[in-house]
């Protein structure tokens, strides 16, 4: 654009010094030693105006050699380069059809000549570890590795798989190795959470719950629930009743009146031979309006040597109610005390307040107990028809 202005100009100069200088032609001498060139004015003008435009030619011409050799020399890098997009695009409409193979084989191809050949080569390192081919899938990753900026990655990448593998215990070298820094991330929080959880280390899973707040790794209401899962694991896992004790006496307020810890802890009092105490702590914590079915479901293991019928301390703590839970209690209280009668009545009052196939099964158990064979085929009748 700027050259066309200066052609514009000189047009105008010219056409405005033209009939001047044809007017007053003066005179033009050039001496270089020996050799003098005299013209006019305009003859001068017309020589540099010819030497200006053959100037621009020979640019021209050069510029256009230089491109084309270039061009021609460029030819075979740029092939490859379309041919690397090309496999790429292959690669990743395989990868969403889950063609592994057909995926593995074109990201290996584009990562070749690619732009980005990390990403051609994690591509096929997911498409191999999906095949099932562990040994490739670990030879695209430590390929990808050598490349610039690509450790952090593919090594989240390596852990992310061995978990999937099973491969437990490498994945946790894999995972303790990474900088402190790459561990806070929140993708590498989420893959020890879940890392911890299959290796059953719930004193490692209680040391990462800050970092799992801090960064929101889960949703609210999986963080409020993910300590007594640690707890419940926790007293599930104690190996004697001094253990059990001492986990227990170290909870929170907040997590002894949790059922489900509550549960855990009750229930292994009965597995070491205490179930007068756990009986009397879940006595303690049924609510007094309506009663947690978790907690009502204990009592029948708990109620062996009982001083008192626990149905009868059911019954004066709860004078009338009408709980389908409540009933479930009664007819495992009654069958544990094999009064089959009485555990055959509260069995038809639960399964005729919320028919379900598991009160239906309990019902036709206890009727075979009293010989009843006409009202257990009525039952396996009604589980018949719900399923």
């Amino acid at each position: 654009m700027i050259r066309l202005l200066i052609y514009a100009v000189l047009i105008l100069a010219g056409l405005l010094v033209g009939p001047t200088l044809t007017a007053n032609k003066g005179y033009v001498l050039v001496a270089v030693g020996e050799y003098t060139v005299e013209t006019s004015v305009l003859g001068a003008v017309v020589v540099l105006l010819v030497a200006f435009g053959l100037l621009q030619l020979l640019e021209w011409a050069v510029i256009k050699g230089i491109n084309l050799t270039g061009s021609t020399l460029a030819y075979p890098r740029r092939w490859r380069r379309n041919q690397a997009r090309k496999h790429t695009l292959q690669g990743a409409l395989a990868l969403a059809q889950q063609d592994w193979a057909g995926a593995e084989k074109a990201m290996a191809k584009g990562a070749q000549a690619g732009e980005y050949p990390v990403i051609n080569l994690l591509a096929a390192a997911r498409a191999a570890h999906h095949r099932g081919d562990p040994e490739a899938c670990e030879g695209y990753l430590t390929q990808a590795e050598a490349l610039p900026n690509a450790a952090k990655a593919v090594r989240i990448t390596r852990l992310r798989y061995q978990i999937d593998d099973g491969e437990l215990a490498q994945a946790r070298q894999s995972l303790e190795a990474l900088e402190p820094k790459l561990r806070q991330q929140p993708q590498v929080l989420k893959l020890a959470l879940e890392l911890y959880r299959a290796q059953q280390d719930w004193d490692a899973l209680a040391r990462l719950l800050p970092a799992l707040s801090k960064h929101k790794v889960l949703p609210e209401t999986a963080l409020e629930a993910l300590p007594e899962e640690i707890e419940v694991a926790c007293l599930s896992q104690c190996p004697d009743l001094t253990a059990l004790e001492q986990r227990w006496q170290g909870l929170s307020r907040r997590l002894k009146r949790a059922d489900a810890v509550v549960r855990a802890y009750v229930t292994g009092l009965a597995r070491f031979g205490q179930p007068a105490q756990g009986r009397k702590l879940v006595l303690e914590r049924l609510d007094k309006v309506a009663p947690q079915p978790m907690l009502l479901g204990l009592l029948p293991e708990l109620a062996e040597d009982a001083g008192e019928s626990v149905s009868h301390i059911l019954e004066r703590k709860y004078p009338g109610l009408e709980s389908v839970a409540l009933m479930d209690c009664y007819a495992a209280l009654a069958e544990k005390e094999r009064a089959w009668h009485r555990a055959k009545e509260w069995h038809q009052k639960a399964a005729k307040s919320e028919p379900t196939l598991d009160r239906y099964r309990a019902l036709a158990r206890v009727q075979e107990q009293l010989g009843e064979r006409d009202g257990a085929l009525h039952s396996y009748r009604q589980i018949l028809a719900m399923s």
